[in-house]
């Protein structure tokens, strides 16, 4: 890589820098803190709790019993308050846990290790319940020794004594209230009290969608969400995004980057094998810090209930839906928690048989009108397996790292095979009826990739370190007959590597949350394209490296708070063709990527005002120069010379209560587009070639509003949107330039039913609109699921699907190009009946922390 100006030494010189400075506190960073001065002589243990309680502000949970018979003398000067509980309990057979609202005193048992009591609350939709009040008691007198309320996930801490005997009370408004021995680890499940629920009238209950801190939060536990199947399913319900099958888009922002657990999700099936009754929330940030690679315009973070417990855990879930073809996938994964330490593997088999049909209209204006009408009848076959192996270990609560390995493959050839009829005419007169058949297929392949990381915290300063490495190559042939005899064959070859580091560093500054870091990637990809001889023979090569650093700062000022971010990113990319090294096609690029935000709430209003660019690198596949073959009168091709798209976005979002709001302005620089143009009027007349280029300005604007009312037993979520795109291509000689608003509705329809019985309907409608050279068509679906939970635990979960009922989903456009105009019509088999299982065993999450380095790069290869 003798072209490349940034090394691995060079990176590695950025990340010393930055862990000297995570040995240099800040002076503003030790005063983010209540500080405590005391002085204690011979006090109780107990009564100095209190009085650091008191002045430390944060609730201080022990039990009186246990305390006592210990007293303190120590000299406390200007400390935190964990520092001044630790000062005192030292010596002393108790640890100090701190959660996010309180801190917790536990006595160590006779072999040293400390003893609490954990669990979690659950209401008889096996629904986590926040906020419960949990209650230690003797079980001798019932005298009251300690208690806490839930945390958000229905989990609770108490310092406990297993040695001695203690019961638990539970109380939570409209359930029975229950008292049980106590035990280390406790699942507790409430049942409603069915006449507190006839006296009480219900006057506010927990939004399905919040605002905060500039996101828009979705609550999926105890809500109908849940109830959605795997999280793929349950992503295209959420409020602003659309789309399904791991493709989604959030309205205005585009393709989000999906997170579980602040891991990024790197494969779609891992959404599969992820169900949505184990996920809490769903945070969709529109406005994603400095932290994410300048691709990112959007986020959705996944967190799911965490269910603490040893040993084996094991899921399993298949899926079967009908339509013209039928389609598969099944999976399972193997978790065995021990201590701090989790060993997992998994496996998903995806299978399926897909069928479409095609109307094409293409018309050239060159020397001559030529105009081509192409039926198609399209067929494929695709099998492939995911894997994923690893560890990830916890020797302390501050501390944890792991590594995945991940294998991917296809299992036999993928098949893809076309066949049609073609009718070609030049000044109106028929010049050629063609009968077709292609037949391309791709070899199955191994793509190996791996990922380590390493997350610790000291003090209050915090280290998230990524590495990846991904090592692919998939290879494959065409064969095209035109009337019965071989026209154009051809074969490609490509292979893949990527190395990736991500360094993150958070620290307290002054009243607020500083975090800065650096992200490398380095990539090299091969394309090798050999053909019959409708154009020429290909042998390109890119080097990449992009280097860059970035810094966010937040905080909370009263009702307000603000967000500020800075990314600079290096690019320098290297080209060859036939190993002979390209000057012009090898740019050098330095960006600024700049975010943010403030964020204001006040009760039951709230509204974010933000601005973010973004900055997207073509795929690879757009930078290829070799011509591939559609059909006899269709060639493609990339471009080289493509520059980076960059993105100015500017949002104002609101709500109040079940009424969320955004609006929403993006200049878009060298936007990519695909059209068609002539190919060669004089060697090849009336073909055309589809190709790459970028278009200087573009501008898109809109909004979109969600009604998500709650009632009894009906939860609606109603949106709708607005939005326009002008782009003038004319630089492109294409000069067609409309301007008519897209609409979009969707109705979200959840229906909670008698006897564990669930149902939702789903409708979506896309209106008509000509926006700048393209027009699309009014298309819509209505989609529908009927679920029944089985078992006691609800472990087993059968759901019936119906996906496009009414047989409405069609994809219509038409595009303007360069002297052309394409009119294209397909229906994609989306009318689909099925059924899904999926079984939980002993619910073990895996707690790898692992998020990745080099996303963007690993969606463009």
């Amino acid at each position: 890589m003798e072209h490349t100006d940034f090394t691995f030494r060079k990176a590695w010189m950025i990340y010393t820098v930055y862990v000297l400075l995570l040995f240099t506190p800040t002076a503003k960073a030790q005063q983010t803190a209540r500080l405590i001065s005391l002085e204690l002589k011979n006090e109780k243990l107990s009564a100095a709790l209190k009085q650091i309680e008191k002045m430390g502000g944060k609730n201080i949970l022990f039990a009186y019993e246990e305390t006592e018979n210990y007293h303190v003398t120590a000299s406390i000067r200007k400390q935190t308050q964990g520092e001044a509980i630790r000062t005192v309990l030292k010596g002393k057979p108790f640890n100090c846990i701190e959660r996010t609202d309180y801190f917790v005193i536990q006595r160590k048992g006779k072999d040293g290790k400390t003893t609490q009591v954990r669990g979690t609350i659950y209401g008889d939709r096996n629904e986590p319940l926040a906020y419960a009040n949990v209650i230690l008691l003797a079980a001798t007198d019932s005298a009251f020794i300690t208690g806490c309320v839930t945390a958000e996930d229905g989990s609770f801490i108490l310092p406990g004594n297993n040695e001695r005997n203690h019961l638990l009370k539970v109380t939570y408004i409209g359930y029975q209230s229950l008292t049980l021995p106590c035990q280390p680890e406790n699942d507790i499940h409430l049942q409603p009290d069915a006449q507190m629920l006839k006296e009480v009238t219900v006057t506010a209950s927990r939004p399905l969608v919040e605002r905060k801190n500039g996101a828009f939060v979705a609550n999926v536990a105890g809500t109908p969400l849940s109830m959605l199947g795997s999280a793929s399913d349950m992503i295209g319900h959420l409020p602003f995004v659309t789309g399904s099958d791991g493709n989604y888009t959030v309205i205005g922002r585009g393709k989000p980057d999906i997170y579980i657990n602040g891991r990024k999700v790197r494969d779609t099936s891992e959404l599969n094998q992820l169900q949505a009754n184990e996920i809490l929330s769903a945070e969709i940030v529109t406005t994603p810090g400095a932290r994410y690679s300048s691709s990112v315009s959007s986020v959705i973070r996944l967190r799911t209930i965490r269910k603490r417990g040893q040993g084996l855990s094991a899921n399993a879930y298949a899926d079967y839906t009908q339509g013209h073809s039928a389609k598969g996938k099944q999976g399972a994964s193997l978790n065995y928690r021990t201590g701090g330490l989790d060993i997992f593997v998994k496996g998903h088999f995806n299978e399926s048989d897909t069928y479409s049909t095609s109307h094409t209209q293409l018309q050239l204006s060159t020397s001559s009108e030529w105009k081509s009408i192409s039926d198609n009848v399209n067929r494929a076959h695709d099998a492939n397996f995911n894997g994923e192996v690893g560890f990830n270990y916890e020797p302390d609560d501050h501390q944890s790292f792991g590594i995945r390995y991940m294998p991917q493959s296809g299992l036999g050839n993928t098949e893809l095979k076309s066949q049609g009829e073609t009718v070609m005419t030049k000044d109106g007169k028929e010049v050629d009826r063609l009968t077709s058949y292609s037949h391309s297929r791709r070899q199955p392949h191994w793509t190996h990739s791996m990922n380590g990381y390493y997350n610790g915290t000291f003090g209050k300063w915090n280290i998230d370190f990524n590495a990846d490495y991904l090592n692919g190559r998939s290879a494959g042939g065409q064969k095209v007959d035109n009337n019965g005899e071989t026209d154009a064959t051809s074969s490609s070859e490509v292979k893949n590597r990527l190395y990736a580091a991500k360094l993150i560093i958070t620290a307290p500054l002054w009243q607020g949350k500083f975090s800065f870091g650096t992200e490398e990637t380095f990539t090299e990809r091969h394309d090798i394209f050999k053909q019959s001889g409708f154009s020429n023979d290909a042998d390109n090569r890119i080097k990449q490296s992009v280097v860059s650093t970035f810094a966010d700062y937040s905080i909370e000022l009263g009702k307000f708070s603000l967000m500020a971010g800075l990314r600079y990113e290096c690019q320098k990319t290297d080209y060859y063709e036939s190993d002979v090294y390209k000057e012009e096609k090898s740019p050098v690029y330095h960006d600024l990527i700049p975010v943010a935000g403030i964020f204001y709430k006040e009760k039951d209003w709230s509204i974010n005002l933000a601005y973010r660019m973004t900055k997207y690198n073509p795929g690879y596949r757009m930078l290829n120069s070799s011509i591939g073959y559609q059909s006899k009168y269709q060639y493609s091709n990339g471009n080289p010379e493509l520059k980076p798209q960059k993105q100015s976005l500017f949002s104002l979002d609101s709500g109040w209560k079940w009424i969320n709001a955004s609006i929403h302005f993006v200049h878009v620089q060298e936007t990519y587009i695909t059209y068609a143009k002539p190919y060669d009027d004089v060697k090849h007349p009336g073909v055309v070639l589809w190709t790459n280029a970028n278009v200087p300005d573009s501008y898109a604007y809109g909004g979109a509003i969600v009604l998500s009312p709650q009632f009894k037993w009906w939860r609606p979520q109603l949106m709708g949107s607005i939005s326009w795109f002008h782009s003038n291509a004319r630089s492109l000689n294409i000069q067609q330039l409309y301007n008519e608003p897209l609409m979009q509705f969707s109705l979200d329809n959840s229906f909670t039913l008698p006897r564990e019985w669930f149902l939702n309907v789903q409708g979506r409608l896309s209106s008509d609109a000509k926006q700048s050279f393209g027009v699309r068509k009014t298309e819509g679906r209505v989609d529908a699921q009927l679920t029944k939970s089985f078992l006691k635990d609800h472990s087993l979960r059968v759901s019936l699907v119906a996906n496009d009922i009414f047989r409405t989903g069609k994809y219509h456009f038409y595009v303007y190009g360069d002297r052309t105009y394409n009119e294209f019509e397909q229906y994609a088999d989306n009318q689909r009946f099925g059924i899904r299982l999926n079984y939980l065993f002993n619910a073990t999450k895996n707690k790898y922390k692992g998020k990745g380095a080099g996303e963007s790069e690993k969606r463009r290869l």
